[in-house]
């Protein structure tokens, strides 16, 4: 495991988000998947890896950091993330109210009202549900280091491959009944702990050139991933683009060029409040 920055990270991260806002870019995107079967597929290949590859790559950050001080850990962890998640909410859910997203809101008082259910319940941006796995995951950190630690590279091989193993019964069997206990947080556990895995015993194989374009888009991932959904719509219109109706070489270029145009717009807003706010930018998202 290196003990400098891995740069490997930094280009997996920069992967993962780009996997994440395609999931939103194509899902939007209003195209056919009948029509276009073959593309649909593409897309759903790439796509699909993202949230697993975030969740991978919290593990093997979270669970190679000693914990000197449980208090401390989760101090720092949840105002690091639930502080920008509470900030860029309001910003979506205020945006949201003005289009009139909500058929229950129609003043200011009824806005305020709904917000706090509204962010429970998920219904302020869809692609909020992976605060909630994130959070439980923090949680279950300090202790799930402790029981890691003296693992072997053996041990930790063999309780991947026990949910490996699950994973495969829950897809190939999902009338057993033991399976019908199991939540979201099993099928993404054992993504946090094969994360911490490649990287504890083979992090430090191969470490590509430092980028400074993946760096940034990496360093400000997080805050992309809260805000992306407020572009992609309107760019879909001032593109003028309707996938029920465009025909397959413009289907196959949208969904991802859009992605990218998040992308960007997301981590040029990120440096901008960055150079803005040289101290309090950290609350927004931004490293």
């Amino acid at each position: 495991m290196t003990t400098g920055r891995n740069t490997v990270l930094d280009w997996l991260r920069a992967l993962a988000i780009l996997m994440v806002v395609t999931v939103h870019t194509w899902s939007l995107s209003h195209i056919d998947s009948t029509a276009y079967p073959v593309l649909a597929l593409c897309y759903k290949l790439f796509y699909r890896c993202g949230v697993p590859l975030f969740v991978m790559i919290s593990g093997a950050l979270q669970l190679s950091t000693p914990v000197s001080s449980i208090r401390l850990y989760y101090r720092k962890r949840y105002i690091r993330i639930l502080v920008p998640f509470i900030f860029w909410s309001i910003i979506v859910y205020a945006l949201s109210c003005i289009a009139s997203k909500y058929a229950e809101v129609h003043s200011i008082q009824d806005a305020l009202t709904h917000y706090l259910p509204y962010l429970l319940t998920n219904r302020i941006n869809e692609a909020y549900w992976f605060m909630g796995l994130i959070i439980v995951l923090y949680g279950l950190t300090p202790f799930l280091q402790r029981a890691l630690a003296p693992c072997s590279r053996k041990g930790l091989i063999l309780i991947c491959l026990t949910w490996l193993c699950f994973l495969v019964a829950k897809a190939y069997f999902p009338s057993l009944y033991l399976l019908q206990y199991t939540s979201r947080l099993t099928h993404f556990l054992g993504f946090y702990i094969l994360g911490y895995l490649l990287y504890r015993e083979w992090g430090d194989v191969w470490q590509p050139r430092t980028n400074k374009v993946v760096i940034t888009v990496s360093n400000n991932s997080f805050m992309t991933y809260l805000m992306h959904m407020i572009f992609i719509t309107p760019l879909y219109m001032l593109l003028g683009f309707d996938g029920a109706q465009a025909p397959l070489w413009q289907c196959a270029l949208a969904p991802l060029s859009v992605t990218l145009i998040v992308v960007t717009l997301s981590t040029l807003i990120a440096v901008t409040l960055k150079r803005l706010l040289p101290t309090t930018h950290t609350y927004l998202g931004i490293n």
